[in-house]
C-alpha cells in the first residue's frame, strides 16, 4: 500500500472484486458480467496487477480468446476452456476486450491509479457491419409453429410489438386492459431498471387473452411435459430468457427453420413494417 500511495495494489483480484461491488453487480445482465470478469482473473492471474498488463499481453490474450469457448464445469463450477476453430470477432471483443478495457478506465479516471492506456482501437477486432434479418413469406408462421403453443405466444408477442425478449416476459400487474397499455421493462440505465409504456393493438390484446388463467403472475408461461428436478407434469410455469434461448435453439436454429433469423430479428421485423406502414 505504501508503493500505491496507501491504496491497495491494483492487482486484478482486487480490481474485478471492486468492480463487481461498484459497477458490475448493478448491470442488466450482471452473470454475463461476472463471468467475463472471473475469466480475465483467470487468464492473467489474480496477484498481477494491472499496470503490468502491456497491450503485447492483451494482443496475446485476444489472440488465446480466438482459439477457445469457456464454460462452467458442472462438478467443479470453475470455468474451463474448450479448443474452437470458430469464435466470432464479436464474441472475443464483447466478453475479453470490452471488460478489460471498462478495468483499465475505471482505475484510471475514478480510482486513479496510473495505468497504460493501450490503444483499444488497434487491440478490437473488426466486425462486420450489423445485418437487418426480417422474416419474410411463411417464415413467421413456420417459426410460431416449431415453437408450439406457449412458447409460440412469446414470439408472436414480440414480433407484434417489437420488444425484446427480457422486456416481453411480462407479469400480469404490467398490462392496464382497461386503457390498452402496457408497461414494459427495459435496458438498465446506471445500474437502475427503466421503464417505458406502449398502447396495445387489438392483435397484442388477443395475445394476451389467450394466456388469461395460465398463471396468477405470469403471462406468457409453459407446461410442464415430465416431472423432473421439482417440476410437476402438467403445472404451469413461467416462461425465461434463457429458457427461451434454449428452447429456440432447438426448435428454430438447430432444424434450420427461417435460416439465420435470431430472437432479436423480431424487433427488426416490428420496426420494418412500423416504417413501411407509417413512413416514419
Amino acid at each position: 500500500r505504501a508503493a500505491w500511495g496507501g491504496k491497495e495494489p491494483p492487482t486484478m483480484g482486487y480490481v474485478v472484486a471492486r468492480y463487481w461491488a461498484e459497477v458490475g453487480q448493478f448491470h442488466a445482465a450482471p452473470r454475463t458480467t461476472w463471468w467475463s470478469q472471473e475469466w480475465l482473473v483467470d487468464h492473467f492471474g489474480e496477484q498481477t496487477l494491472l499496470t503490468d498488463i502491456t497491450s503485447e499481453r492483451i494482443a496475446a490474450m485476444v489472440a488465446h480468446q480466438r482459439t477457445i469457448r469457456v464454460r462452467r464445469d458442472p462438478s467443479t463450477k470453475a470455468l474451463v476452456e474448450i479448443p474452437c476453430e470458430r469464435v466470432k470477432n464479436a464474441t472475443v471483443n464483447r466478453y475479453a476486450v470490452e471488460p478489460l478495457r471498462k478495468l483499465f478506465r475505471r482505475a484510471r479516471d475514478v480510482w486513479l491509479y496510473p495505468v497504460p492506456d493501450p490503444r483499444w482501437r488497434e487491440l478490437l477486432l473488426p466486425e462486420p457491419q450489423e445485418r437487418v434479418r426480417e422474416a419474410v413469406g411463411d417464415e413467421e408462421a413456420r417459426i410460431a409453429a416449431a415453437l408450439g403453443p406457449d412458447y409460440g405466444r412469446l414470439f408472436r408477442f414480440m414480433i407484434a410489438t417489437g420488444t425484446r425478449a427480457s422486456g416481453a416476459l411480462l407479469t400480469w400487474s404490467q398490462v392496464d386492459r382497461v386503457n390498452r397499455l402496457v408497461r414494459v421493462r427495459n435496458k438498465a440505465r446506471d445500474g437502475h431498471p427503466s421503464w417505458y409504456t406502449i398502447p396495445l393493438t387489438g392483435t397484442q390484446l388477443a395475445i394476451l387473452d389467450e394466456c388469461m388463467g395460465h398463471h396468477p403472475t405470469f403471462v406468457f408461461t409453459y407446461l410442464v411435459e415430465r416431472s423432473r428436478a421439482g417440476r410437476i407434469r402438467g403445472e404451469r410455469l413461467p416462461i425465461t430468457d434463457s429458457g427461451f434461448k434454449t428452447h429456440w435453439r432447438r426448435r428454430v436454429r438447430q432444424a434450420g427453420i427461417a435460416e439465420g433469423f435470431r430472437r432479436h430479428d423480431t424487433r427488426h421485423t416490428a420496426g420494418s413494417r412500423f416504417v413501411r406502414v407509417t413512413g416514419s
